[in-house]
């Protein structure tokens, strides 16, 4: 039962990507500004279960108050569409493929 789901959160998830990447190209939105958002985000979206440190928290945060409020400020609108996109793919990556591994002892 859980592969089954899993073909079908995977297919879903495909076709909302797809349908972002479609109405990004038919409205003419930049792409530059969604590449750059997605490869800033994407990392800290699928290693996010792996800060355990209050600094580590910290700076994602401050990192993404100062990104959107540069975004903001810039009129840099399109880069929203290339943070859910990472947001969409880098939360499935963590949730179904980012484990936790034993560190080797001597």
């Amino acid at each position: 039962m859980k592969k089954n789901t899993n073909v079908w959160i995977g297919i879903i998830l495909s076709i909302i990507i797809g349908v972002i990447i479609i109405y990004s190209i038919e409205y003419n939105k930049s792409f530059l500004q969604i590449s750059i958002a997605y490869l800033v985000f994407i990392l800290p979206v699928i290693f996010l279960s792996s800060f355990k440190s209050k600094f580590l928290s910290f700076a994602l945060a401050l990192t993404t108050i100062l990104t959107a409020y540069f975004l903001y400020k810039f009129s840099y609108f399109d880069s929203v569409i290339g943070v859910i996109l990472a947001i969409i793919t880098g939360g499935a990556l963590n949730y179904y493929r980012v484990s936790k591994a034993k560190v080797f002892k001597k």
